[in-house]
């Protein structure tokens, strides 16, 4: 088995200190078996955001307690990975499926990045099922530009692109879900987004492993759920898909 590359990649996995116990089994059980290292970022949950912190970092009556808390949980990754002397950041939701060959394919799609430096993230799952068309893959190659994130499940970013977005939050307020908030803020620091192809993390809510943790998001059959993101994603991959609403 490919070694993952732990001394160059600072691993957060974003979950809560209490509940969703079957999400935690998943991620220690299945990271072993590419041996990535567990650490978990737990700061943030919802039962630690005070009216006060609120009002001094959010300014959005839209949204849900849940986005929140999952937008403060990213950015308190950053600002740790910041605090370390690793030159990549890797970061995880709690709902992650990854592909059986995730570290020999997250070791090729690293050596094709190349520079540490880069102006650049990688999001290496298929969450909201975006896919660049298959004509346009190239053998070997898995990185692609494309005009926007794929969701916050799953994703690789450097030192300058951490830097960026903290300073942004320094200095400005949440008004918006976290992956469209980032797209702002990258498309503002000139960032390169990166697709990861063929993707090797599945978003478990989203394919019908796990139910949604945010409460107030419609809900429905997980073998219904399953079916569909099934369809869209061969679909999708056969044709392509980028468009993203707006938020």
């Amino acid at each position: 088995m490919t070694e993952f590359p732990t001394a160059r990649v600072f691993v957060r996995v974003c979950h809560v200190k209490r509940g969703y116990e079957d999400r935690e089994r998943h991620i220690t059980s299945g990271f072993a078996r590419h041996g990535i290292p567990v650490n978990w970022f737990l700061d943030w949950d919802i039962s630690d955001i005070s009216a006060e912190e609120k009002a001094r970092r959010v300014d959005s009556e839209k949204l849900l307690p849940a986005e929140i808390s999952c937008a403060m949980k990213h950015i308190g990754v950053w600002q740790e990975f910041l605090a370390s002397g690793y030159p990549y950041c890797l970061v995880f939701e709690d709902d992650v499926i990854l592909s059986n060959r995730f570290s020999r394919k997250f070791n090729e799609g690293l050596a094709e990045f190349a520079d540490p430096d880069r102006n650049a993230v990688v999001y290496l799952g298929n969450g909201g099922n975006y896919y660049t068309a298959l004509w346009r893959l190239k053998k070997g190659r898995h990185l692609y530009p494309a005009p926007h994130c794929r969701n916050t499940d799953s994703y690789l970013i450097t030192r300058r692109v951490a830097e960026a977005r903290c300073a942004w939050f320094a200095a400005n307020k949440i008004t918006l879900p976290i992956d469209h908030q980032i797209d702002r803020i990258d498309a503002q620091n000139g960032v390169e987004v990166l697709w990861f192809e063929r993707p090797i993390v599945e978003q478990g809510t989203q394919n019908g492993t796990f139910s949604t943790s945010i409460i107030g998001r419609k809900s429905r059959a997980r073998i219904y759920q399953r079916l569909e993101w099934n369809w869209k994603k061969y679909r999708r991959q056969l044709f392509g898909y980028t468009s993203r609403p707006h938020r």
